[in-house]
């Protein structure tokens, strides 16, 4: 601890003479309506252009991973785990716990499952991250929300990209943007393969998005967006301590009457189609009107350990949203209302695996999951800088799962309550700085997959999590205005909290842990060393420092009150340097630490501290060229990333990859003006 405050110290030291690109300037998409960063009162992380291009385009993991807050996971290449303040604890794959929207459509279906690893970083652009309960205004949830916005302001007409790297990398970008008049169109596409790192760790992903745009009259505009995904990657499996330490590269191997990962052939085999439409009307100087439609349809496929699955999961949904600005003399009132509806048709075969085929039927189950809410929203600038905000939503979730390979056919409904979720905030803007109030209830019922899990028991026990979050806010332009920060305090009291658990098989189950309570700081620090017109220099910095207890939890005879929540570090620092100059050179070299994490609920197991030092470089050549390349693990450090918490046998390990490069050229051809 004290070598990490002295880092902070010299490192703040350091950066003492600066201009950057205004933060509180730029335009976020939360709760519906762009806003800046100063008049929001919310935990915010935001990742744009400039973010991504300090690491390597093959994965979103580390860009993420620099904002404090925010935690996203690899078990293998391809398999991704998004957590924002801790709520990975009930994520063993996949995206859990956290709304994700691409534009002002759900990409989150019906069931609470996100396949945010079908999207390459092209098709995500810029970010915005709502951290903490936002259940007043997006639904389900206690993480958080994501909401991609997609990057139209990309001036090239033609963009083609290659790239490779170690273990087997090879990465093919392409990008049209086309924009005539009051039609904008972009078409998007990557093909991205690897060897992986490990033993069983192959991936290949293909993906194309299409997205286009009419401005109708200048009062309305129309939008439509398309997207289809092909993912497959193997999955190695968790390790023990003796076998990461032995060879952390390795596969699980066969143990008892479970085969090995490769013998299993285990693998995820995904494909997802998405589409939606959103309508935008502008009602008057006062009114607009957003509306969205959209469809999603994924199909599935797992041979695994214990068994091989099967799933269709088509759904379909619609949100809308009518915002009114009423002046008040000197002053204005907002006041929103809005509603969300999705629903799904799901099936879900499981079979025997016979070294990767499908064997005899275990079972069939179809899955009907519907989640409705409706919510409002008013705030209310004050005089003398203060603003009011308070909102509400009524939220109602269920699902039927149908057991049809047994006869009688057996029928399970949900029993959960409809849920309201309000949020208060009180903002004071005092000259640069913005300090926020915030006290809001988010809940979170279980996911299909987690009242399906793969062992394929129906969890008829599961009920929701829900919560209070309580929340101090700092933020704003300090050092004469050409530096800034972004200081939050929050205090989550969560209640029946869902945990995860693990079977000798890998199999995953769940069950409510009881109460915990989440106390953390946050902390992100931009402040530029050097800005000329031929030259730019930026450090920036991100902390967080996370408490998290059960404050009641008893699991038959084993009673672990007290003890900290497994999958969560105490500390994470991120720090970095980004340099570009007038000509188009740029140079970026980025730093990691993470403290050790709890590997099980009872404390017994943690997975090794670690730290990270990356690097890249980029060169414009002439006109229509650039060159990059990079280096990730520069120190070649042996850690796990994405560990099995809970894990029956103790196989909680997941390696990560060592020291890896990567090369690449892009053309560029400009588009007409």
């Amino acid at each position: 601890m004290q070598r990490l405050l002295l880092f902070a110290f010299f490192f703040l030291f350091l950066t003492r003479a600066f201009s950057q690109e205004q933060l509180d300037s730029v335009t976020v998409q939360a709760f519906s309506l762009p806003a800046t960063l100063r008049d929001l009162p919310a935990g915010m992380g935001l990742i744009r252009n400039s973010d991504w291009q300090r690491y390597s385009p093959a994965s979103a993991l580390s860009a993420f991973n620099s904002l404090p807050g925010v935690r996203m996971e690899e078990r293998s290449p391809g398999s991704y785990r998004l957590a924002l303040r801790g709520s990975s604890l009930r994520s063993p794959f996949g995206v859990r716990n956290v709304r994700i929207y691409l534009g002002n459509a759900a990409f989150t279906d019906p069931g609470g499952n996100t396949y945010l690893n079908a999207l390459p970083i092209s098709f995500l652009g810029n970010i915005d991250i709502i951290k903490g309960p936002a259940s007043s205004h997006y639904g389900a949830g206690t993480g958080g929300v994501l909401l991609a916005q997609g990057d139209t302001a990309r001036k090239e007409l033609l963009s083609l990209q290659y790239m490779a790297g170690s273990y087997g990398l090879h990465q093919v970008d392409a990008s049209l943007h086309i924009k005539k008049g009051s039609l904008w169109s972009q078409l998007l596409f990557q093909h991205q393969q690897s060897n992986g790192y490990r033993n069983q760790s192959a991936m290949r992903r293909d993906a194309v998005s299409w997205r286009s745009a009419i401005i109708q009259k200048e009062k309305s505009s129309l939008e439509a967006r398309l997207l289809y995904s092909d993912l497959w990657y193997e999955t190695p499996g968790g390790l023990t301590q003796a076998q990461y330490a032995a060879n952390p590269t390795q596969a699980r191997p066969a143990a008892g009457n479970f085969p090995s990962a490769e013998t299993a052939k285990a693998a995820i085999r995904q494909r997802v189609f998405f589409a939606a439409l959103e309508q935008k009307w502008k009602l008057g100087d006062n009114a607009q009107l957003l509306v969205s439609a959209y469809h999603q349809y994924a199909n599935i496929e797992n041979p695994s350990i214990r068994n091989y699955e099967k799933r269709t999961e088509p759904s379909i949904g619609a949100r809308a949203v009518f915002g009114y600005t009423v002046p008040l003399g000197s002053n204005k009132l907002l006041l929103q209302a809005g509603t969300e509806y999705q629903q799904g048709w799901f099936q879900v075969n499981v079979y025997g695996n016979k070294n990767g085929r499908p064997d005899t039927t275990q079972t069939i189950d179809r899955l009907t999951p519907v989640n409705a809410f409706v919510f409002a929203r008013a705030a209310y600038r004050l005089p003398a800088g203060f603003q009011v905000d308070a909102s509400i939503s009524w939220n109602r979730n269920k699902v039927r799962i149908e057991r049809e390979s047994v006869d009688p056919h057996f029928v399970f409904h949900s029993q959960y309550q409809g849920e309201w979720a309000p949020r208060f905030s009180l903002l004071k803007k005092l000259g640069p700085i913005t300090a926020y109030a915030l006290l809001a209830k988010g809940f979170s019922p279980p996911t299909t997959a987690e009242l399906l899990p793969s062992t394929s028991v129906i969890n008829q026990q599961l009920q929701a999590e829900y919560g209070w979050n309580r929340e101090l806010g700092l933020r704003g332009n300090v050092w004469r205005g050409r530096g800034w920060f972004d200081l939050n305090l929050f205090y989550f009291s969560l209640r029946n909290a869902i945990a995860q658990r693990r079977d000798a098989s890998g199999a995953d189950y769940y069950e409510n842990a009881g109460n915990n309570r989440q106390k953390g700081i946050e902390l992100n620090i931009r402040y530029p060393l050097l800005e000329l017109p031929a030259l730019r220099v930026q450090p920036w910095l991100s902390y967080s420092l996370y408490s998290f207890r059960y404050t009641s939890f008893k699991q038959l005879q084993n009673d672990y009150t007290g003890h900290y929540i497994p999958g969560v570090a105490k500390q994470q620092l991120n720090a970095g340097i980004d340099v570009n100059n007038a000509t188009g050179q740029t140079f970026a070299i980025t730093y990691q630490y993470s403290d050790p994490i709890w590997l099980n609920d009872a404390n017994s197991a943690k997975a090794s501290p670690y730290q990270l030092i990356g690097a890249r470089m980029g060169s414009r050549i002439g006109r229509k060229w650039y060159a990059f390349g990079g280096t990730d693990n520069l120190l070649n450090v042996t850690y796990s990333l994405g560990n099995d918490i809970n894990a029956a046998g103790n196989r909680y390990y997941n390696a990560a990859a060592g020291r890896n490069y990567y090369l690449g050229l892009r053309f560029s051809l400009p588009s007409p003006r």
